[in-house]
């Protein structure tokens, strides 16, 4: 019988004014930096199509903005905002892989590093968030 790759994150909880406790699913994931392979927390994003990472995580992963290609994209309220495009190395476990990414162009601080469903949802990963045992489940396809 072959193994089957399961990975389980438990719930991050934060009170939210007017609505209590709320948790918030997150992955742990690695990325390949100017440092070598770090560990990032990515808030699970199933809503947003690409990884999106802010602008000030391009030093730390050695890229350049001129060197990157520029898109606008529509994010939550219709807001436009500018988008640099590329390809990353992500390790999820001990599976790594190259993802597409977004990163912002915005002078926002405070933006998370989001996991999106492009390359990791489709057919590497399963998804479950199973609030019995407050975890987050990936499971290798």
């Amino acid at each position: 019988m072959e193994h089957v790759m399961s990975l389980r994150f438990p719930f991050v909880y934060a009170q939210v004014a007017d609505l209590g406790k709320l948790f918030y699913p997150f992955v742990r994931a690695s990325l390949k930096t100017v440092y070598g392979w770090q560990e990032f927390d990515f808030l699970l994003d199933t809503g947003a199509d690409v990884t999106t990472l802010p602008r000030t995580m391009l030093p730390i992963l050695g890229l350049k903005n001129k060197s990157l290609h520029k898109q606008k994209t529509q994010g939550v309220g219709g807001i436009w905002i500018e988008t640099l495009e590329t390809l990353l190395p992500i390790r999820i476990g001990s599976d790594e892989f190259p993802i597409h990414a977004s990163i912002t162009n915005t002078e926002e601080e405070g933006i998370p590093l989001l996991l999106g469903r492009k390359d990791i949802f489709e057919n590497r990963f399963n998804l479950e968030v199973n609030s019995k045992e407050k975890v987050t489940i990936l499971k290798r396809n």
